[in-house]
Parts: structure tokens; sequence; C-alpha cells
């Protein structure tokens, strides 16, 4: 079908599709990031003001438009929305742009983006509140489990075992954790999501997103520790948005990763 269209109107429709995605995507993700933590529902009411808890119009939820049209405030009352709104929206269509731009539209590539826009609002999720809801990671197994059933089913045992060694992995490394000076507790939502992250990305790129998420924490630490003088706990953000993190940068580039290094070891 799309071999009828000319060169100019396919990229047209690609850069609509890539608007409209990342728009809805934007939308639901700062509705996620604003209601799942404080356990309201994703569906009523509709959006509103927090401050004056004035329902906000169609016109009012366009990303990035709404946001400088009204100088980052409320219409109606004049609050200050937060900036964590735009920087969402912005990272969310620029996601949709990037992976589309390296996958092209395709339904397996779709699942694989809907999952990013999750890691996505996980990050910002554990920025702002430092807390990982289980609703969040029963939706994302959920979909990892339509993701494997649907479109590789003879992978689905791996997948399990997948499952079983991020949730071990992550047992090992909160056990180790919990040796270290000072109260150091378990956490149990950054085993569940380890598990959540095999079941989508399967061995190895579950243990590369890991190892990716522990250097991008050493990175930070060593940076925030020694250069601005600060504790770790103060300014490192905790191992959830550090594994999204690098969950993001293995669906993008995870198999060029992967042979990179098979190649380096040969």
């Amino acid at each position: 079908m799309t071999g009828l269209l000319s060169p100019g109107i396919e990229t047209l429709l690609s850069l609509l599709g890539v608007w409209i995605a990342g728009s809805v995507f934007a939308i639901l993700s700062n509705n996620s990031i604003d209601r799942i933590p404080r356990h309201q529902s994703l569906i009523s009411p509709k959006p509103y003001c927090r401050s004056c808890a004035a329902a906000l119009s169609w016109q009012d939820l366009i990303p990035v438009w709404s946001y400088l049209r009204h100088h980052g405030k409320c219409p109606y009352c004049g609050a200050r929305w937060p900036k964590r709104q735009i920087i969402t929206e912005i990272l969310e269509i620029a996601w949709v742009a990037v992976f589309i731009l390296i996958y092209g539209w395709s339904y397996p590539a779709f699942m694989s983006m809907l999952f990013g826009v999750g890691l996505i609002a996980i990050i910002i999720i554990e920025l702002e509140s430092r807390v990982l809801p289980d609703n969040m990671l029963l939706g994302m197994g959920a979909l990892g489990m339509i993701y494997v059933l649907a479109y590789s089913q003879p992978e689905f045992p791996y997948a399990l075992v997948s499952l079983a060694v991020g949730a071990l992995v992550l047992i090992i490394y909160n056990l180790l954790r919990s040796l270290l000076p000072g109260e150091q507790r378990a956490d149990l939502s950054e085993i569940k999501f380890a598990a959540v992250m095999g079941l989508f990305l399967g061995l190895p790129k579950l243990l590369l997103a890991i190892l990716l998420a522990w250097f991008i924490g050493s990175l930070l630490g060593i940076f925030g520790i020694y250069k601005l003088q600060k504790p770790a706990q103060q300014f490192l953000p905790r191992f959830p948005a550090l594994l999204s993190s690098a969950g993001l940068v293995v669906i993008l580039f995870g198999n060029d990763i992967l042979n990179l290094y098979y190649h380096l070891i040969r």
C-alpha cells in the first residue's frame, strides 16, 4: 500500500504518525505520573488542575503546545504546572521519533515502543516520588507476556527463564547491598521490575541492561559524591530509574552493542 504513495507523502504521513503517537503517549504518561503514585484511577475523573480542580479541555492537553501557549500555567487559576510535564512530553515524542527512525512501523516494533513509553514514565515517577507502583509493573508485565505470546511463542520458555534470572540477579544484589554499613533494606519492587524486564527483553539483553544500569549509577555516583559533594542517597536515583534508562538504550541499540561485543571477543 505504501508503495503507491510518493516518498514525500510517505514522509509526511510518518511525521504525522510520530506526532500523533508521541502526543497520545505523552498525555498517557503524564496522567499516569500524576495519578498512579496517588492510587487514583487513570480514567475518572477527567484531566483537571490540581490547584483549582477545574476540568481541562482538549485544547489544554495538546503536548508542548498547550504548555507553551499558557506559559506553563493553568488557564483557569494561574497556578504553575510542573516543569516535569513538558519534559515528559518532549521525551515521549522524541522517543517515538527515534524509535520509528530506527525500526519503522510494525506491530512488534509498536509493542517495544510502548514498553519504552512505560520505562520513561517509571523514570519520571522514580525521580519525582521515589516509588515503583505495583500496578505499573503489572501492566508492563502483561504487555511483555502479550508481546512474547503474540510474536515469539517458541521463545516463551526462554522468556520465563529470563524472568527468573532477572529476579535472581536482583535478589543477590539486594542481599549483598544489605551487608553494607547503614540501613540497606531489600527492595521487592526492584526484584519484580527486573523480572518484568527479563520477560520483555530476554537474555542476554536483560543482563546487558542490568550491567549498563550499574555502570550509569557508578558514573552518577562518582560525579555526585566527588564533584558535587553530595551523599549518595541524596544524589543517586534509585535502581529502577537506572534500569529503566538502561532498558531504553538496550531496546534501541541492544543488538548493535551485543554484536560489537561478540566481534571483540572472537
